[in-house]
């Protein structure tokens, strides 16, 4: 079966009618073999498939599951008790975003978590570094003139995470194929991007797709210009946004009808080149040792450096040059935030939201959702604690502490809640006054 296709002398085709036919045949019994290009993606039903071969690469996770998928139906669903997937691709482990097993209820033994961690997070960090090896470049090309970017504090551009997502777009073919889609959040951007994903569905209401899959151009500029409105007034100035990143999320969510997922980059603390530079310039390392030391993080296995900078050496030294470049002073008039060193001896309930995402994104992202489902009804209306305001678009929100932080107050959900902006700007200005008055 295929999607389309023609003799290249004749012109002939095969027909949507024969691969019917083919199918209908295949679920009688009568044929035994199936052989699929480009066809049976989703919503066709094949309960009696026990063997899968694989015979083309992908790097979709979507495409994966439905490609697999068609031997896991399991008894209970009218399939078989035990089915066979056999790929022809050499280290696929390397060449393909396995989808995650617990989805297709294979057995297995459980791998080491800490293991496993590491892997996902070097997995992220490769898909970081793919963004980022531009960036780079440029601060090694000497003709280019990247001062404003080296004046940042490091951390803030090595992105919290990750949407990562897949859309079915047209080929040639005729039949829709998926194409796996990034979009990096970083300090600037991640509190904007989270409250748009999360008013997805109240931003679509504005918008009459009648089931349709696929955006028009002109509802796909509307929705861009209304979520820049809405989320991103000051885009321009922030690191990291990206008019298709936005594009790309409303036309997942236009398809699936749900958010993209979200992978924090948890280990990103660890890749904090501004504390390497401090520590080297702060005990006086000389020439010598500083290259054994930039050695030794270079080729330690448990960090994520080679894997950050495109295995590039060069590209990650460049970067710990400018990072010592600005504590001598080389960037004067520099007015970036000054490195924060979160130490894991520290309670995590006592460190700020801000400090909790620097130090854990995936843990802030838990607890910040935790804290607004608290306030959230069964219609979706989230209430504001102090005025009863309601709205179903997060955006309308803030979270705060109960007790501050200066009167000892946690960062734990029975310590947060959700306050209006206007209600939080109010409280924020009486706690002023009232820490005024006291002084």
């Amino acid at each position: 079966m295929v999607g389309k296709i023609a003799d290249l002398e004749t012109g002939a085709t095969i027909s949507p009618k024969e691969n019917s036919e083919k199918i209908k045949r295949f679920r009688a019994g009568k044929i035994e073999v199936l052989i699929n290009v480009e066809m049976l993606t989703e919503g066709t039903d094949l309960p009696n498939v026990q063997t899968v071969f694989l015979t083309r690469p992908t790097t979709s996770t979507i495409l994966m599951t439905q490609m697999i998928g068609r031997a896991l139906r399991g008894q209970s669903a009218g399939g078989t008790e035990k089915a066979y997937v056999v790929s022809f691709i050499d280290n696929w482990e390397d060449k393909i975003n396995w989808v995650n097993p617990e989805k297709l209820h294979l057995e297995e033994v459980d791998p080491d978590p800490n293991e496993e961690k590491t892997k996902t997070m070097k997995r992220i960090a490769r898909l970081i570094s793919i963004e980022k090896i531009e960036e780079f470049a440029r601060m090694m090309d000497d003709s280019i003139d990247t001062t404003n970017l080296e004046k940042l504090y490091f951390l803030r551009r090595v992105p919290v995470g990750i949407y990562r997502f897949s859309i079915l777009e047209p080929s040639e073919s005729g039949e829709p194929v998926n194409r796996n889609y990034d979009v990096l959040l970083y300090n600037d951007t991640e509190e904007a991007y989270d409250s748009f994903v999360n008013d997805l569905e109240s931003i679509f209401k504005s918008v009459d797709i009648n089931g349709r899959e696929f955006l028009t151009d002109e509802e796909l500029e509307y929705l861009l210009k209304l979520t820049k409105d809405l989320y991103f007034p000051d885009a321009p100035f922030l690191l990291g946004y990206r008019d298709e990143d936005v594009k790309n999320i409303l036309r997942f969510y236009a398809q699936k009808e749900m958010e993209p997922e979200f992978i924090a980059f948890s280990e990103r603390i660890k890749c904090n080149l501004a504390i390497v530079a401090n520590y080297t310039y702060k005990n006086n390392f000389t020439r010598q040792q500083e290259t054994e030391y930039l050695r030794s993080l270079w080729h330690d296995e448990t960090t994520f450096w080679q894997v950050l900078f495109g295995y590039n050496y060069l590209y990650f030294k460049k970067q710990f040059d400018i990072e010592i470049n600005k504590l001598e002073g080389a960037y004067p008039d520099l007015v970036a935030t000054p490195p924060v060193v979160i130490l894991d001896q520290v309670p995590i309930e006592k460190l700020s939201l801000f400090e909790m995402r620097e130090r854990d994104p995936a843990l802030y992202r838990e607890l910040k959702d935790d804290v607004f489902a608290k306030y959230t009804n069964e219609q979706g209306f989230i209430t504001c604690a102090s005025s009863g305001f309601k709205s179903q678009m997060r955006r309308d929100f803030q979270i705060d502490h109960i007790i501050p932080m200066s009167e000892g107050g946690l960062t734990i959900l029975d310590n947060l809640q959700v306050l209006s902006r206007k209600a939080h700007i109010e409280k924020t200005r009486l706690e002023n006054l009232r820490r005024n008055n006291f002084s």
